[in-house]
């Protein structure tokens, strides 16, 4: 049994989000799905807002409106699968993402950490790197991602990073009992706790046919 909290989609500006809701247990399974907020991550789970915000929208580089969308723990994101993988840059067997996805892989090595389903692979193909014409690149076509931010559950805070100054989103990648690979537009090997909730994107995995001839990449 997953033990799953839910925040609605629209939840009104200055609710509290935090009273009866902070967990550090990384093995429970949480969703936050509302506004977003401007106030950022300062350090040690300073700054941050213990309420809920003013919109769910952020903007990509090219000027495109985008709701920010549903916040993950790792144990979520990997369909109660994240807590019971520890060995670093082993990948979940499961994710929420739809049937025939998955979430990206990352990590520091492996099999999979710079295949074509990587967010190693991505990077070095475009050319993404620590500067910021990479921020641009990530929130512009093809990628269009937007600054996402995180609900953090240890700590029962909405945090924006400059109001979305990060593209943070989950790998399918764990990097230890308590933590997993995240990745964003400077960095390809964040390693957050497991209680961070982060957003999906997922990556459609190739067919069956192509399996037979080259693997699961």
């Amino acid at each position: 049994m997953l033990f799953v909290v839910s925040f609605i989609d629209g939840t009104v500006e200055g609710t509290d989000i935090q009273t009866g809701n902070v967990d550090g247990n990384f093995s429970h399974d949480h969703t936050y799905y509302g506004n977003g907020c401007s106030d950022r991550w300062v350090g040690d789970g300073s700054g941050g807002s213990t309420t809920a915000c003013s919109t769910d929208l952020a903007t990509t580089a090219d000027n495109e409106d985008q709701k920010m969308g549903v916040y993950y723990t790792y144990q979520a994101a990997s369909s109660g699968s994240g807590a019971a993988t520890s060995t670093d840059n082993t990948n979940v067997p499961d994710t929420f993402c739809p049937f025939g996805w998955q979430l990206p892989y990352a990590g520091t090595g492996g099999d999979y950490y710079d295949k074509s389903k990587s967010w190693k692979y991505l990077f070095v193909q475009y050319g993404l790197g620590n500067n910021m014409d990479s921020y641009h690149k990530f929130q512009s076509y093809p990628f269009s991602y937007v600054y996402t931010g995180l609900y953090h559950w240890a700590y029962g805070k909405l945090y924006a990073f400059y109001y979305g100054g990060f593209v943070v989103y989950w790998s399918g990648t764990v990097s230890g009992s308590g933590n997993a690979y995240r990745t964003n537009a400077i960095s390809l090997n964040e390693s957050p706790g497991k209680t961070n909730g982060h957003m999906l994107r997922c990556v459609q995995i190739y067919s069956i046919l192509h399996r037979r001839h080259g693997g699961r990449n």
